[in-house]
């Protein structure tokens, strides 16, 4: 009848409506939205550096054989570097510092990309004849690709909160851009290495991706404060 149509129509509207506000930035559904998604982000850091933590712990029980294993002397110049001065760090405007974490996000996702592959490629070799077993729990490049997911999700965030802010000095950096140029300046040396030597290189990347998030904890918490001020509240950073 005209009524039930009517009735499905306004459902429809209503619907669609609701959609459009899940999909709209958090700033202009509401004044605090930025501050809101600086905490989701920071939550999801959060969940995501206990999962490195868990699994650096794993990978070194495994692959070096030894859980108490340490040595700050390795590194790999193709990583974010670590090292900040507090000043310098304080006084980064907003957007330069999810700039600077939408870069630093890819950097890593492309180094455990590539790690996970390698570890694939090793361990298809190594089941060869080998009769296949039930899994109990996850293998370490299927624990890559889910570390893999969370950073993504954690991209998503930092440049969406970037085109929230309007900036237009952010040119955040593809995921495809950041594989190949990864790639390209590490493949060379990963393919010259003993099997060892590509173990340490994964302990490098997962040891550095736990302190990074660290760091990005730390970021997302000043930024979280910052837009939790009142209106007008003069501090650094903006």
């Amino acid at each position: 009848s005209v009524i039930q149509l009517s009735i499905m129509a306004v459902w429809w509207l209503f619907s669609l409506f609701m959609f459009h506000l899940s999909c709209m930035s958090p700033s202009c559904a509401h004044p605090g939205g930025l501050s809101k998604a600086f905490s989701y982000s920071l939550k999801s850091t959060r969940c995501t550096h206990a999962r490195v933590k868990q699994l650096l712990r794993r990978y070194k029980e495994e692959q070096l054989d030894d859980v108490q294993f340490e040595d700050r002397n390795l590194e790999l110049k193709t990583l974010p570097s670590l090292s900040t001065d507090f000043n310098q760090w304080l006084q980064m405007k907003d957007w330069e510092r999810l700039s600077t974490a939408s870069h630093d996000l890819h950097t890593f996702w492309a180094h455990l990309d590539r790690k996970r592959r390698e570890m694939e490629e090793e361990g298809d070799r190594a089941s060869q004849g080998m009769s296949n077993r039930r899994k109990a729990k996850l293998s370490i490049p299927e624990s890559i690709q889910c570390i893999q997911k969370d950073l993504r999700d954690l991209m998503t965030k930092v440049n969406f909160q970037l085109k929230s802010m309007n900036s237009s000095s952010v040119s955040p950096t593809s995921p495809n851009t950041m594989t190949w140029q990864v790639g390209l300046s590490t493949s060379s040396w990963a393919k010259s290495t003993s099997l060892w030597a590509s173990r340490l290189e994964g302990y490098i990347i997962l040891r550095d991706l736990e302190s990074y998030l660290s760091k990005l904890t730390r970021d997302f918490t000043l930024l979280r404060t910052r837009h939790s001020l009142p209106p007008g509240t003069p501090h650094r950073g903006r």
